[in-house]
């Protein structure tokens, strides 16, 4: 099996291409903007890597996975719009991984995980999951105040609870202050294409069967910080 990877949606934009069980060639670098422009070279970078040259290129790939969210608005827009393009190009389905599955599953504490992302305003974005990297609660956008009541209703009341992703600094206290013990995550803070890679790949054997079907959607957890500007008043007529 041939998987190419991409993640755009933080700031993160990542590629990477896994074969034969191992990840054979990855490309990260952390951004902020410019997201669009430096993922298809990133692209074209591990696919020759991998031996995916030329008129092979993404012809030669099984799949596409990527990232849909939460995150920010246009880098999770750029990342579906590469890999559904891919996807047509190379005939190949297109597998949806959320962030903070991603980052979650790069933790390996032994503990309950919550994934904590930054989304650069009060709240952040949360998902829990157990030890085994399986969903406990639905993705939300909490203030951090919010976030003890949203664990208990996940099956969390007390214990132990390992914080990771670039989010997890802003919610940490208010966890700590309502009585559980926060661990250290391992991991980066953002999405790791290894992992994602990784991830894409044991899920591809799962759900196979089943991907012929319509491209994954983005996950939105609030509305987007623009808003279209006001129409103008028509001018008065004069008298």
């Amino acid at each position: 099996m041939m998987l190419l990877a991409i993640d755009t949606a933080t700031n993160r934009c990542s590629a990477a291409v896994f074969a034969e069980g191992a990840v054979v060639a990855s490309r990260s670098e952390d951004m902020r903007r410019g997201h669009a422009e430096a993922l298809m070279p990133m692209v074209s970078d591990v696919l020759a890597e991998a031996g995916l040259t030329g008129a092979s290129g993404v012809t030669g790939l099984d799949g596409i996975a990527v990232t849909v969210g939460p995150g920010a608005f246009t880098g999770v827009r750029i990342g579906l719009a590469a890999a559904r393009a891919m996807g047509l190009a190379a005939g190949c389905p297109v597998l949806g991984l959320t962030t903070l599955e991603v980052v979650a599953m790069g933790a390996a504490p032994g503990l309950p995980v919550l994934a904590a992302l930054d989304s650069k305003r009060a709240d952040a974005y949360v998902q829990l999951f157990d030890p085994d990297g399986r969903p406990l609660a639905a993705p939300a956008a909490l203030l951090p105040d919010a976030v003890p009541a949203y664990l208990a209703a996940g099956g969390l009341d007390a214990g132990d609870i390992a914080i990771v992703g670039d989010g997890g600094l802003t919610v940490a206290p208010a966890v700590a202050a309502a009585g559980y013990i926060v661990r250290p995550g391992e991991g980066a803070g953002l999405p790791d294409i290894a992992v994602l890679a990784r991830l894409a790949a044991r899920r591809w054997q799962e759900v196979q069967p089943n991907l012929n079907h319509a491209p994954p959607s983005p996950i939105y957890l609030r509305p987007p910080d623009a808003t279209p500007p006001r129409a103008r008043p028509a001018p008065r007529k004069p008298g």
